[in-house]
């Protein structure tokens, strides 16, 4: 034994052997334990070298012994490492920058130099590179194109969800979003379907209003002052919204006109997350270690406080709780902790960015805001608040929020699947090996002018019999994703996104206070959902009251 460790063939066998075990196989959530286990071998090494080898006097040159040994072995590791990704993976065919073959973080630096929106640089990929297939990583691929969206992410897909779900199972469980196994999948969306029926989206209806006409209250109180910073509002009404249909639980912030602080763990935690959260093995790190995830591990904590109160009480009206908490168990399920979390982030974050991102269009293009706004005022005109109602039949308002969707998706990046073992074969011939990584970047997909014509222009006409022929290919709107995994929620993110804005295009006329909204364009953050920049407006009143 003494002998092998001094051989640095064997060294670098271990090396190469140790590549081939790596390559097959998901070792991204085992990664933590890869240095207290490399010190506990490489300590158990020097002292067996010690006692073993006649030729060894001391501890150090024990140490000196196993650190060559060691050093040779991860040199070999490395260098097979290197080479494999960069000249003989199954992946090589594809173009992308080089770098990315190697590492991952390859991408990871340019979105640090890029204003953290990893959407933005995937598309500059697609561009500079002249493909709908762009590998953005040592074992991934970005794929952006309307024909492969069936195979992806559609009803009979055979791709399931890739090994960034798995990230948080340790700390929270499974959600409904990151469950891997189909069945489980199955069997707990149908509970989720119920709490958003159009029985119980007709309950929560009121609610909806209630808060809107608040919102509205709040702002004209607001509407005084020079500048409105509109973004805050309308994130104040979303998760406001959610607390209550979520929870009967109301976070007050449109009361006090300031975030809760569970909220504003949520939007810290973020920050991190457009950093590294796109690379799975980092995120568990994080997770584990708690560094960098610390807020996000306390907003943790705090949800599942929220649902132990909220299992304590039988709300007077329902809630989405009402469907999924069983009252004959006395325990919480620890997957519905995360689907606690699911909820807030994903049901108040995405409603929040995407008015956010529409007030702005409708700031750019204020002929647009005009035309809405009188097709707005010519419902129930004698009315003076829109109920949820009153806006459920209304193409054009649908058009506008559906161009906003389209423009800025909620989910810029896409979804994470993982190919099947056999891989697939897109329409144009190109095959897609077998256990690979692949995403759908929606904000590159739906501004592909083979799906839209004119893809930047902010057109609601497109979506309604005005200009049906600038949607060539709507299987590549897919805002809320595609199939079986698709949002649950939204129809009522769209009752909530019809509510708001066409009660406030009747209130006030919009424009940029001071600028041109610049910090939505440019401090928006891609956080698996967007972290929207902050946006300041002039509200002008239209009516005295």
């Amino acid at each position: 034994m003494a002998d092998l460790l001094r051989s640095r063939t064997v060294a670098a066998a271990l090396g190469l052997f140790t590549h081939f075990i790596f390559n097959s196989g998901e070792w991204d959530h085992h990664v933590h334990l890869l240095v207290p286990g490399g010190s506990l071998l490489f300590g158990a090494l020097v002292a067996f070298e010690y006692v073993a080898d006649p030729r060894v006097f001391t501890l150090f040159q024990a140490f000196q012994v196993v650190a060559t040994a060691a050093a040779v072995y991860l040199a070999t590791l490395a260098t097979s490492v290197i080479i494999y990704r960069a000249y003989f993976h199954r992946l090589r065919k594809f173009p992308g920058p080089f770098a990315a073959r190697i590492t991952k973080f390859d991408t990871i630096s340019r979105v640090i130099h890029g204003d953290y929106q990893l959407y933005k640089i995937i598309e500059g990929f697609h561009k500079k590179y002249k493909t709908d297939i762009v590998r953005t990583g040592p074992r991934e691929l970005s794929v952006a194109s309307a024909d492969a969206i069936p195979l992806i992410y559609g009803p009979m897909s055979k791709c399931r969800k890739g090994v960034w779900y798995s990230g948080a199972y340790h700390v929270e469980g499974a959600s409904l979003q990151t469950t891997r196994d189909h069945q489980d999948h199955r069997e707990r969306r149908k509970a989720w379907d119920r709490a958003f029926s159009a029985k119980s989206l007709r309950e929560y209806e009121p609610r909806i209003n209630r808060h809107t006409r608040l919102l509205l209250e709040k702002l004209k109180e607001h509407a005084k002052e020079q500048s409105v910073r509109i973004s805050s509002w309308i994130g104040f009404f979303a998760f406001d919204v959610m607390g209550d249909i979520g929870y009967n639980r109301g976070f007050g912030m449109l009361e006090k006109g300031e975030e809760d602080e569970m909220i504003e763990l949520v939007h810290k935690s973020m920050a991190n997350m457009s950093t590294f959260g796109h690379i799975p093995w980092v995120v568990g790190m994080m997770l584990r270690t708690s560094v960098g995830a610390k807020d996000l591990l306390t907003f943790m904590s705090l949800v599942q406080d929220v649902l132990v109160e909220r299992k304590k009480i039988t709300p007077a009206e329902p809630d989405v709780f009402s469907h999924l908490i069983d009252d004959t168990k006395e325990e919480i399920p620890l997957q519905l902790n995360a689907d606690s979390r699911l909820m807030i982030v994903a049901g108040s974050d995405t409603t929040h960015a995407t008015l956010t991102w529409l007030v702005w269009e409708l700031c750019m293009h204020k002929d647009a805001q005009a035309k809405l706004r009188k097709i707005t005022d010519e419902l129930a005109p004698n009315k003076s608040f829109l109920d949820a109602e009153d806006v459920a039949n209304c193409p054009h308002l649908d058009g506008a929020i559906n161009e906003s969707l389209r423009l800025h998706p909620a989910v810029p990046s896409g979804l994470q699947r993982e190919t099947p073992p056999s891989g697939i074969t897109l329409p144009d011939g190109t095959y897609i090996p077998g256990e690979t990584t692949v995403w759908m970047p929606i904000h590159t997909l739906q501004r592909d002018e083979r799906s839209f014509p004119d893809p930047l222009k902010f057109m609601p006409e497109r979506w309604t019999d005005e200009a049906p022929e600038y949607i060539k290919d709507k299987r590549a709107f897919i805002p809320f994703s595609a199939g079986v995994y698709n949002c649950v929620g939204q129809k009522l993110a769209m009752m909530e996104m019809r509510v708001v804005m066409a009660n406030l295009l009747r209130s006030f006329e919009m424009d940029f206070a001071g600028d041109m909204g610049e910090a939505v364009v440019k401090k928006s953050r891609d956080a698996f959902t967007l972290s929207v920049g902050a946006l300041d407006v002039k509200l002008t009143p239209r009516y005295k009251n």
